[in-house]
């Protein structure tokens, strides 16, 4: 009697099995004729899907909620079923021919296992792989003083960084919006761009005070220690129903000196100067960490200062408006250099003793001249020393040309020859005479090429450049120039490559390689105009003795 009922209870089973796998087959038949979902369907949207996410997604964090979109493939031995489930408004997510499954709030692990429970209720022998293929979008609130507060979309994979900078560009494109309206409204009236103006400015979003209110708890948000040292625990996921506060930028710490980023810091309650330090960078290796000095309000207006070290820092808390000053040496490792271009063997930069190593010393160094190097012109520059404001010349910059002196004419024409800091030889025993001279920090060494050439210009027939040679004399080379013209004057002069003087030429004048003859010519005039000019002051002379006359009684 007992295998009886036995085999009966065996033949349920299997008939129920039949049963149950027809019932799949059947609603994936339904589902594929409405068009509801097929396999095809669900490779396409998974394709469009382009959530970025900067990390996996970890399946025991991750909450189930509304929207969220899961594949499911069901592998029994006469059939393959392919289902593209979203969860519903009220987090439910159903199963065709299986029920109902509650998967809010639930994890990600937590709801694929209750899913799988849920089917494996019908068929025991199914193999079931069921994967999250879309994530979700809602909406958090954001509050504070702002000027776009309200409700953002976001997905379970943001954090609060990717709002902030959802909220930053919203009220970043908002003020350009408003100042092109306004602009466009009235751009002739200057009261009202001062308007606009005042408009627009509107103070900074705090990026280190921020709070996320979730289930009656409140999470501090640091962004810029997050941006520092990497913890998420400074840049948490958002959740749906968290609320975030983004108050605007108020206190602020300076920390300057021996440190690596230096500048003013939001302030954040609790914290202290080694972290602070951190924050900033860290020290530089020239910093002293036994001489940090540290300014504090103790009022309003009152304030004082202290000295501490950096092995006591984390005992020691920052306050709002403190000022930190990290001494550093400025002599750690200092490097004086010199910049030694042009015609040398070995061109670059080259490390120096101030005041010490001299020009001849530093032209050792690269080797020497080369065969196309001009030795009779050396540049020595220095741009830190051409920085120094010349007083003198702003000064005198300031007087009207007429109302200035004739040292004062003469220093402004001086000083346009020669630059501020440079000092450039115009021979062969001039440079010689540089080579004892000691260089100094940043100084620059040019050593030009060799070109044997002078300029000849002014009233010759053939001005332009001609081949330089020491035998020839001056008057051989304005023969060379084609001779002097009708034209030209008597006067003649020598500019001097060197130094730009206009030398008048004498017996004695010695052309120099570069120099430039020039040979003035006579004014063209036109001689109608100047007998009107003469007319009109013999005219002015006339009436004066006219007046003169009458005033006497004559």
């Amino acid at each position: 009697m007992n295998k009886i009922f036995l085999l009966i209870g065996v033949f349920a089973s299997l008939f129920a099995q039949t049963l149950d796998i027809n019932a799949l087959r059947m609603a994936q038949s339904k589902i594929s004729n409405s068009g509801y979902t097929n396999a095809s369907t669900s490779n396409e949207r998974q394709e469009q899907t382009r959530i970025k996410v900067d990390k996996p997604i970890n399946p025991e964090q991750y909450l189930v909620g509304p929207g969220d979109q899961f594949l499911v493939n069901i592998i029994s031995s006469e059939n393959v079923a392919n289902y593209t489930l979203t969860v519903s408004p009220t987090g439910e997510i159903l199963i065709p021919s299986v029920g109902i499954v509650q998967v809010n709030g639930q994890t990600l692990s937590s709801s694929i296992k209750k899913m799988e429970i849920a089917i494996q209720s019908l068929n025991r022998s199914a193999k079931i792989f069921i994967i999250l293929s879309e994530i979700r979008e809602f909406k958090v609130k954001v509050i504070g003083h702002l000027q776009n507060p309200g409700f953002y979309t976001i997905t379970p994979v943001s954090r609060v960084s990717d709002l902030y900078e959802e909220v930053l560009h919203k009220l970043q494109s908002g003020l350009n919006t408003d100042q092109n309206t306004d602009q466009n409204t009235d751009q002739n009236t200057d009261q009202n761009t001062d308007q606009n103006t005042d408009q627009n400015l509107y103070p900074e979003m705090s990026r280190r005070n921020i709070e996320v209110y979730r289930n009656g708890e409140s999470i501090q948000v640091d962004l810029v220690k997050f941006g520092s040292t990497g913890e998420e625990i400074n840049n948490p996921f958002l959740q749906q129903g968290d609320v975030v506060r983004i108050p605007l930028k108020e206190h602020l710490v300076g920390i300057f000196g021996g440190i690596k980023i230096p500048g003013n810091y939001e302030f954040i309650q609790s914290e202290s100067l080694s972290e602070f330090v951190e924050l900033a960078g860290g020290l530089r290796p020239d910093a002293d960490s036994n001489k940090v000095e540290i300014t504090r309000f103790i009022s309003s207006k009152e304030k004082f200062s202290f000295i501490t070290s950096m092995s006591q820092a984390d005992t020691i808390i920052i306050s709002s408006e403190d000022h930190i000053m990290v001494r550093y040496d400025q002599d750690y490792k200092r490097q004086d250099i010199v910049y030694i271009n042009g015609e040398v063997n070995y061109p670059g930069v080259y490390a120096i003793e101030p005041g010490k190593t001299t020009i001849g010393e530093a032209l050792q160094k690269v080797g020497g001249f080369t065969t196309r190097a001009d030795q009779t012109k050396i540049i020595i520059n220095n741009k830190s020393i051409a920085k120094i404001p010349d007083r003198e010349n702003k000064r005198i910059l300031l007087i009207p040309v007429e109302n200035r002196s004739p040292e004062e004419k003469a220093y402004i024409k001086a000083r346009m020859l020669t630059t501020k800091g440079t000092i450039e030889s115009s021979s062969l025993e001039q440079a010689e005479s540089l080579m004892s001279l000691p260089l100094v920090n940043e100084d620059e060494i040019v050593i030009l090429e060799n070109f044997d050439y002078i300029e000849i210009l002014g009233g010759v027939l053939k001005p332009g450049r001609y081949p330089y040679t020491t035998d020839i004399t001056f008057d051989e080379y304005v023969d060379l120039a084609g001779g002097i013209t009708n034209t030209a004057t008597r006067k003649k002069f020598i500019i001097k490559a060197g130094t730009g003087q206009r030398l008048p030429i004498n017996k004695t004048s010695q052309i120099e390689n570069g120099d430039t003859i020039f040979i003035p010519e006579k004014m063209e005039y036109n001689k109608w105009i100047i007998l009107k000019d003469i007319l009109a002051s013999l005219g002015q002379v006339a009436a004066l003795i006219v007046v003169i006359q009458n005033a006497l009684g004559i």
